[in-house]
């Protein structure tokens, strides 16, 4: 397994790693209930992907998460409810992985290069999902927007922390976070779009020293890049 694969998949993606066993089984009711929710979520963001939020139809979600009609419409009343629902929730898996990856270092600028590095390999990994969490594929939406530009704003928030470290960070314009998380959104979904997901991990350096410049100087934003 590859080292970018390994952290990806501390990231909990959302396609269940198992499937049900055929035919009648004892599973409770309720793990086969979020089982089939996952495969819905995880079935969104591929079709998503493949056919755009304008042009989605619930059918594009069903054939992409293999489940019935009937399954699709327990859980959901339409594909925009959908959409919002798989957005969240895979924000909030999101969320972990940055929580994980901010816990597993010691220092605040460490801690920006780890995560980084996992949402990276996350976004290496999953691209499909990692689009969702963006601007481009939902801004067609008023509602989706407000949803995106949400979840960009607890991002800035987290970043924010940057400013304790005194000095001009403190001093920085209010919008530096925004700025900065818009921009390494921006470049993710570019390379997403563009087919070149794969490579997205080799960016980590470039990212890492873009996000710390404003708050720690080039000089040592370089550093800690390239350690």
């Amino acid at each position: 397994m590859s080292h970018s694969r390994s952290r990806a998949a501390q990231a909990q993606a959302l396609e269940p790693s198992w499937e049900l066993p055929r035919g009648r089984h004892r599973l409770p009711r309720q793990v086969t209930e979020q089982h089939q929710r996952d495969r819905l979520i995880a079935g969104v963001a591929t079709a998503v992907a493949a056919h755009s939020y304008r042009n989605l139809t619930v059918s594009h979600v069903i054939e992409a998460a293999g489940v019935s009609r009937r399954t699709f419409y327990e859980n959901f009343e339409n594909g925009e409810e959908a959409v919002a629902a798989a957005h969240q929730a895979i924000f909030e898996r999101f969320l972990g992985l940055v929580f994980r990856a901010c816990n597993a270092a010691s220092e605040w600028p460490l801690k920006v290069k780890a995560v980084v590095e996992a949402a990276l390999d996350y976004a290496a990994a999953e691209p499909a999902q990692v689009r969702l969490l963006t601007l481009d594929p939902l801004s067609a939406d008023v509602e989706m927007t407000q949803q995106v530009l949400a979840s960009n704003e607890h991002l800035a928030a987290l970043l924010s922390g940057g400013r304790s470290l005194g000095g001009e960070a403190a001093e920085l314009p209010e919008l530096t976070e925004k700025s900065v998380v818009g921009a390494l959104t921006a470049i993710v979904s570019s390379r997403i779009a563009g087919g070149e997901a794969e490579r997205l991990p080799e960016l980590a350096p470039q990212l890492v020293e873009l996000a710390l410049t404003p708050y720690v100087g080039a000089a040592e934003a370089k550093r800690v890049a390239c350690t």
